[in-house]
């Protein structure tokens, strides 16, 4: 008879400062580590970044300006933040939703698969995507009447080779 499989192992949460690189880690949280699943970070020095990774179900939010966000190999996870100065990377995701409040002037999304970004209205003009490698990404913000609209971030493009020089398009699946 074949065995039912159990929660994959998962390492012990992690929610913790390191001096060295001024690092937040928040590693391996789950809905079920945190009340109401969801932990709360609080950012007082401009210079620290924060390193998410593992986490599944959970939602975390950042209050006050972060240098940088990396969210790494989580899966149906929640992130709101008010501003990053630098970035906010998503990588080896699944099905995750991040929310910007104030600013975060780029986002790199890589071997991801569903990633949903909320735009504040502060953020529309200066923010930009570099993707690679990964599909399902949307990008939602609020229009002129603050009603929220929601557009795909191409993932199929076409090449061509034009006079010894490579132009790309977005491919007409988006027009």
């Amino acid at each position: 008879a074949a065995k039912a499989k159990g929660p994959k192992a998962r390492g012990p949460p992690v929610f913790q400062y390191q001096d060295r690189g001024f690092k937040w880690c928040i590693e391996n949280q789950t809905k079920d580590t945190n009340p109401n699943g969801l932990l709360n970070l609080e950012v007082k020095d401009p210079k620290q970044q924060a390193y998410v990774y593992n986490c599944e179900g959970a939602t975390v939010q950042i209050t006050g300006k972060i240098k940088s966000i990396v969210l790494d190999k989580c899966t149906r996870c929640n992130l709101v933040f008010d501003t990053a100065i630098s970035a906010c990377e998503i990588v080896n995701c699944k099905s995750v939703q991040i929310q910007v409040k104030n600013t975060c002037p780029s986002f790199s999304i890589d071997k991801t698969d569903g990633c949903l970004v909320y735009l504040s209205k502060e953020s529309i003009p200066n923010t930009t995507f570099v993707t690679s490698k990964s599909s399902e990404m949307n990008v939602s913000w609020p229009d002129e009447n603050d009603e929220m609209k929601e557009a795909p971030i191409p993932e199929q493009f076409q090449h061509k080779l034009i006079n010894g020089s490579i132009t790309s398009d977005v491919s007409d699946l988006y027009h």
